[in-house]
């Protein structure tokens, strides 16, 4: 079994050597041809009609530095001054402890949800294959915020369909069934919030962002279990609230895969004005 989760880690880490270098990371260390290099490689990805060699990176890289770098102090003192930052970075962390409560609490419940913990593995196990096949098209087609809007709807939904006591076929419940028909759902939110806060956070916070919100992830995980574990009426009811309440949070959120990364904070404040200009 060892040997097995061995091999299976060394498989899925062998892309990480050959996945292309941040132009950033080579630009901070004053090797513009290889930022360069790495900026074409990217580009080459995408429709982008972006030409690297025109651009003046060692310029680019001082008269940004002022702006998008800061300590953590700085960075904490500018989200606390900035209430549009704070009030996005809220929700986030919010989304991230709720989407980890749910992805990692019946990952480690499948034995109490579901008569043959078996299959429930497996229904996992091929739910994420799904998910990570199909998330990125599907964003990228309804949009961050849309996509997320229906991810946390129908896992409400689900968890409130589970609510009710009824025996469906031998062992299995309608709680079992709509259980497991949400990890879509759920896996498809969590394979997407990376996606989502790494364009929402701006440039000089991104960082602090993504720590704060995995820590909450963190928090939900060990959380999740528990809950998942000893599953009632009523924890499904507060489930299903949490998850509209995520519903409601990614609808206050902007959408961002048509618009320009912020670098600082203000920027975020200058993109909250244009709110309901952004499509649902």
């Amino acid at each position: 079994m060892f040997l097995g989760s061995a091999i299976a880690v060394a498989i899925t880490s062998f892309p990480v050597f050959i996945c292309i270098e941040s132009p950033r990371y080579f630009m901070i260390n004053n090797d513009f041809e290889s930022s360069r290099e790495s900026l074409k490689a990217l580009a080459s990805l995408t429709t982008s009609d972006l030409d690297p060699d025109k651009l003046d990176l060692n310029n680019y890289l001082t008269s940004s530095a002022k702006t998008r770098t800061q300590s953590l102090t700085q960075q904490f003192k500018d989200l606390l001054n900035n209430p549009t930052l704070l009030g996005e970075t809220l929700i986030q962390i919010f989304i991230w402890l709720c989407v980890g409560m749910f992805f990692y609490g019946k990952n480690f419940a499948w034995e109490a949800i579901i008569p043959n913990i078996y299959f429930g593995f497996l229904i996992a196990g091929v739910a994420e294959l799904l998910t990570a096949l199909v998330t990125v098209p599907l964003i990228g087609k309804f949009g961050r915020r849309r996509a997320h809007i229906i991810g946390y709807f129908g896992t409400m939904l689900l968890y409130l369909l589970a609510i009710p006591d009824v025996q469906i076929v031998g062992q299995w419940t309608l709680m079992s069934i709509s259980c497991m028909l949400s990890t879509l759902f759920v896996y498809g939110c969590f394979a997407g919030v990376y996606l989502w806060t790494g364009e929402l956070a701006p440039t000089s916070h991104r960082g602090m962002v993504f720590c704060v919100c995995s820590s909450a992830s963190t928090i939900g995980s060990f959380v999740g279990p528990y809950i998942f574990n000893s599953l009632t009426p009523i924890s499904l009811g507060g489930l299903a609230f949490l998850a509209a309440l995520c519903t409601v949070g990614c609808f206050l959120l902007v959408e961002t895969g048509d618009k320009t990364i912020c670098l600082t904070g203000q920027d975020v404040v200058d993109r909250r004005k244009n709110y309901f200009k952004y499509r649902v």
